[in-house]
């Protein structure tokens, strides 16, 4: 058995006063410190409004809890309070203590007045309770890696019983499983000899079915929605959804069908599900409900304690174009080959809900990719023969616009520490001086790009330098601007060759190439992605898609939004949603510009979900002007207002904000002032509205 499990998700230690919340999954503990030691008992996890994997209470007259947290006073109907950044006093109810650190933990104070103190310089919280009661702890694992591993073998009837438990991380399957906090990392799958599912891992039972026929391509098609519901799937004549009300939901035969089918249920059905959810454990106002909801046959909240199949009868009743506008975009979109090794792919692509289409040889010898990811922020190369124009794994060469995705670099990315923004480490790599001179300029002038920490660019590497950069996980970002022959890489003084090099930075960036194989053997070293493309890079490319993946960026994102898929075919290895450096926004927002004067631009407006910020996730607008409701994270082109160049300088300088100004993008250090704004405006509307490579050099003329 291949079993990395652990002896429950949530575990409590006592140490003197401290009660320690060990995060086993996570390998992470986090402290609580109250006025006497803790005598913990087990307590009902229904205490509290949300989901925990374990709780235990004891006596308590005040808690301490570290300066590194987040900490939300909610009420006993789980309704927020007060966010603790200051001091405070509370009158007598029961509450609850929502803790954001490490692990997501849960205090439940009943019958107390409140005296909160602290936090206000970033110091420790102290909550002082008026008497001596029992408090009841609470904790959710994180949970963003699996729990366990099943095996399975090269039986597509196997793996549908093992696509059957990928649901046991969602915590509950109410609405509320749209938070993606709420839908845990799916256990792994391994191909081996025999079917072997661990026992911490059992099929949710939601009532809900899903039949498919016994091929790879039928359960591949079908496995991201049968996580989402949590159904068991059952091997049958015909493709469907069977629910415990008698209802049976026929789907398409044909495969195209299918995958449309099977996409636009898992749309609707998400999408209603975040509306059911608006008047749940986090209370909204929005947006898309205003848009949307005359059209409804219901009031969604109204199903929120509705049973699972319940729901979606209702659900079906709605015209899945009704929801589609308003829907966020799938961060990645996934194409299979239908063999058996594409299946270690699955719990990867359910974690971040993608939708799944099968194309491409079924002879597992063939020397191909089994998967491609699709993007948003990709234009991929439409296919030849498929009137969808979904690329196929195995074309030669790999189609542009496409990501080869491999379950290395999943598996990269959950051992990998990320690097924070503003620590990156930069290293490129030139053939010329004159180059190097002005990736250098580049990187530098006005600004180095906020995100890096440190940054190198060498001329005229020999090959020992070539090896030592490309080998080591060190760096972040590996730009390898060298000239390749075949599958080797050309140094000052012999080629290179990086396959089997034990190490890789996070990202390599290799121009000139249209084989991705530098890219794979970069994954398969330990590195989490790479971007290929067909040309140079010229040096205003080359910041901008630098400083867009130290910003922490997705890859996919980055590509698009630096203007290098305008400037040439790219292609990436990894995960499209992947990001290589981690920041404290949720999400990053989108802002494209188009000035009607140099005075006065027009907004369109939308934000980038990736494999951190995944679906379900709601945000709130910068300007109160955009719309002042909360909406959902992953919507793009959506229209805003016309704003004057103060604002557009505000925007450009909000930390979680990208600014594309007139189809060029804008970094923080590359403009100052208003007037800057403005100059650039006038330039372009008095210029055959190409933009130049250097933006920064129009504004310091």
């Amino acid at each position: 058995m291949v079993d990395d499990s652990i002896d429950g998700r949530i575990g409590f230690e006592t140490d003197g006063r401290t009660l320690c919340i060990r995060d086993a999954l996570e390998g992470e503990e986090f402290p609580l410190r109250f006025d006497r030691e803790p005598q913990p008992q087990p307590a009902l996890p229904d205490l509290f409004h949300v989901p925990v994997d374990r709780a235990v209470s004891f006596e308590a007259e005040s808690v301490s809890i570290p300066a590194y947290s987040s900490v939300f006073l909610r009420d006993a109907d789980g309704e927020l309070v007060a966010r603790l950044d200051d001091s405070m006093d509370f009158p007598r109810g029961t509450y609850f203590l929502e803790i954001n650190g490490v692990t997501k933990a849960f205090v439940r104070i009943p019958d107390v007045a409140i005296s909160a103190t602290g936090a206000t310089d970033l110091g420790a919280v102290e909550l002082t309770f008026d008497r001596s009661t029992t408090v009841t702890v609470g904790a959710r694992s994180l949970h963003t890696r699996p729990e366990a591993t099943i095996t399975v073998p090269d039986d597509p009837t196997a793996l549908a019983e093992a696509v059957s438990v990928l649901g046991s991380s969602i915590k509950e399957f109410t609405p509320e499983r749209s938070w993606p906090t709420l839908r845990g990392y799916p256990p792994r799958v391994r191909v081996g000899d025999e079917l072997d599912i661990p026992s911490p891992l059992v099929a949710p039972d939601t009532g809900v079915e899903v039949v498919v026929r016994p091929t790879y391509a039928d359960v591949y098609r079908l496995s991201t929605l049968a996580y989402y519901l949590g159904a068991r799937v059952v091997v049958g004549d015909a493709p469907a959804i069977r629910l415990d009300t008698g209802y049976v939901e026929s789907l398409p035969t044909e495969g195209v069908a299918l995958e449309e089918r099977v996409e636009e249920l898992l749309r609707t059905w998400f999408f209603l599900d975040t509306l059911a959810r608006t008047e749940g454990y986090v209370k909204s106002d929005r947006h898309e409900y205003e848009q949307v909801g005359s059209e409804l046959p219901f009031y969604p909240p109204n199903l929120a304690d509705s049973s699972m199949s319940e729901r979606l009868m209702e659900y079906l009743e709605v015209d899945p174009e009704t929801v589609e506008p308003y829907a966020p975009e799938w961060p990645t979109e996934a194409v299979l080959r239908p063999v058996a090794e594409a299946a270690e792919l699955l719990p990867h692509l359910a974690h971040v809900l993608a939708p799944i289409r099968v194309r491409g040889s079924s002879d597992s010898t063939a020397d191909a990719p089994v998967a491609l990811g699709m993007s948003p922020w990709l234009n991929h190369e439409e296919g030849n023969s498929d009137a969808d124009a979904v690329p196929t794994p195995g074309d030669t060469p790999v189609p542009w616009g496409t990501a080869v995705l491999t379950t290395d670099g999943h598996e990269n990315r959950l051992e990998r520490t990320t690097t924070a923004r503003g620590e990156i480490r930069v290293v490129a790599l030139c053939d010329s001086a004159e180059r190097a001179r002005r990736l250098r300029y580049a990187l530098s002038d006005p600004e180095v790009p906020g995100g890096v920490g440190e940054w190198e660019v060498i001329s005229d590497p020999d090959a020992d330098t070539v090896t030592a950069v490309l080998s080591d996980p060190g760096v972040d970002v590996a730009y390898c601007g060298l000239p390749v022959e075949d599958d080797r890489i050309i140094a000052a003084d012999g080629a290179v060759s990086i396959d089997g090099l034990r190490g890789a930075p996070a990202l390599a960036v290799f121009e000139n190439t249209v084989n991705p194989v530098f890219g794979v053997s970069t994954v398969e070293n330990g590195g989490l992605s790479s971007i290929h493309t067909e040309a140079t890079l010229n040096a205003g490319l080359f910041r901008s898609l630098i400083g867009l993946l130290c910003y922490g960026v997705s890859t996919s994102a980055s590509v698009a939004l630096s203007g290098t898929e305008d400037a040439t075919r790219t292609r990436i290895v990894g995960d499209p949603g992947f990001e290589i450096a981690s920041h404290n926004f949720l999400v990053m927002q989108i802002i494209r510009v188009w000035s009607e004067n140099p005075a006065s631009h027009r907004i369109e407006r939308g934000s980038v979900l990736s494999l951190s910020a995944r679906a379900g996730i709601e945000q709130n607008q910068l300007f109160d002007e955009f719309q002042p409701m909360d909406e959902l994270s992953g919507r793009l082109g959506i229209n805003g207002p016309t704003l004057d160049s103060s604002d557009i300088l505000a925007l450009l300088n909000q930390s979680e904000s990208i600014v594309r100004l007139n189809g060029h993008l804008l970094l923080p250090e590359d403009v100052e002032t208003e007037a800057d704004i403005e100059e650039l405006a006038r330039r372009h509307l008095s210029s055959d509205n190409e933009p130049s490579d250097r933006v920064y050099e129009r504004c310091s003329e």
